[in-house]
């Protein structure tokens, strides 16, 4: 009976073990690093279906979250330090925190176009994030351009003694004809580029503040 007992207590072991094990592979995904240069970091995170998240990281001196905000008000500038994108324009202000936006892509071949929805919120007191997902149907496709219709990104903005931490993670699907190494490769290092642009953007106040500027909302 004793030895019945300690067979069933070891099983029951085993399997808080393996729910243990199963719940921190879970929560804590394997980022692998595709660069780290000249401070801006980039890492990818592989899925079954040969897709994979991006997410990169850097910090900013001298720069508010504030001021990172009217860079993101400015859409006419958007195109000089998102790559591969030539148009940004805002749909529709829905809230002081949410915003329709349009997005052209001009590379990778063939052409594409997206309407995203975001909402900024206030995390802590000197935490945000900025949640952005794909609206593809809000408004009428144009011929000869490809809707792309997955799409989940967050900006999360840490600012502390006069320096921005600036971390953006995305989960997309470029939709049409192009091979899915492709779409990873051109991803990596477009958000790479993206990053760097980003950072002299800031530095250099190369952008008009528009109004509105967004706000803090609930998301």
């Amino acid at each position: 009976m004793m030895r019945f007992c300690n067979k069933i207590q070891l099983q029951k072991c085993l399997f808080v073990i393996f729910l243990l094990v199963s719940f921190n592979t879970y929560a804590e995904p394997i980022w692998h690093l595709y660069k780290n240069k000249n401070g801006v970091s980039v890492y990818y995170q592989s899925h079954s279906d040969n897709t994979f998240e991006v997410k990169a990281q850097m910090s900013v001196k001298g720069v508010s979250t504030n001021e990172f905000l009217e860079l993101l008000s400015d859409t006419d500038a958007a195109p000089q330090w998102l790559e591969n994108i030539s148009q940004v324009k805002a749909i529709k202000h829905i809230s002081p925190s949410e915003n329709l936006v349009y997005s052209y892509f001009n590379s990778p071949w063939p052409v594409r176009d997206s309407i995203t929805y975001s909402c900024y919120s206030q995390l802590t007191a000197n935490k945000s994030q900025l949640l952005i997902s794909a609206r593809p149907n809000k408004q009428p496709k144009n011929n000869g351009v490809i809707r792309i219709t997955t799409l989940n990104a967050r900006w999360l903005l840490s600012e502390d003694k006069g320096r921005l931490d600036i971390e953006y993670q995305v989960y997309a699907l470029p939709d049409g004809a192009i091979p899915t190494w492709l779409s990873n490769k051109v991803g990596l290092k477009s958000t790479y580029t993206t990053f760097m642009n980003l950072h002299h953007m800031l530095t250099d106040k190369k952008y008009t503040p528009k109004l509105p500027v967004i706000k803090a909302g609930q998301c």
